[in-house]
């Protein structure tokens, strides 16, 4: 057979004391430790996904400049824009998309009777 040995709380002692005050600061020191080491892996993680963007962002903007194509979805809008715009010019062939068959301008405005339209 085997004898078992129970141990009872804590054995008073001036070692005990001073064993149990350097786990705790062995223990704290690797908190730091940990903590630090975690924190410069979540900057470098976002440092690089930075990066990688930035590379992505230069890459689009150096090749729209090559071929002279418009970069974001504003300019692509302005340029879309501006080629309907030449088109419906060339297709009445005149450079505004108003006809003079359109006859003139008018200027219509909300009255209390209703609407009014003056030349």
């Amino acid at each position: 057979m085997t004898q078992t040995f129970y141990v009872q709380g804590r054995r008073p002692g001036l070692l005990s004391t001073i064993a149990r005050a350097a786990f705790l600061a062995v223990a704290a020191i690797g908190g730091i430790f940990m903590l630090i080491f975690a924190t410069a892996f979540a900057f470098f993680a976002v440092a690089g996904i930075a990066v990688i963007g930035f590379l992505v962002f230069a890459f689009f903007w150096t090749k729209a400049k090559i071929t002279g194509k418009p970069f974001g979805p504003k300019a692509q809008f302005e340029q879309m824009r501006k080629d309907m715009e030449s088109q419906m010019g060339s297709l009445n062939g005149q450079s505004n998309m108003r006809s003079q068959s359109d006859g003139p301008v008018v200027d219509a405005h909300r009255t209390p009777d209703g609407w009014s339209v003056d030349d």
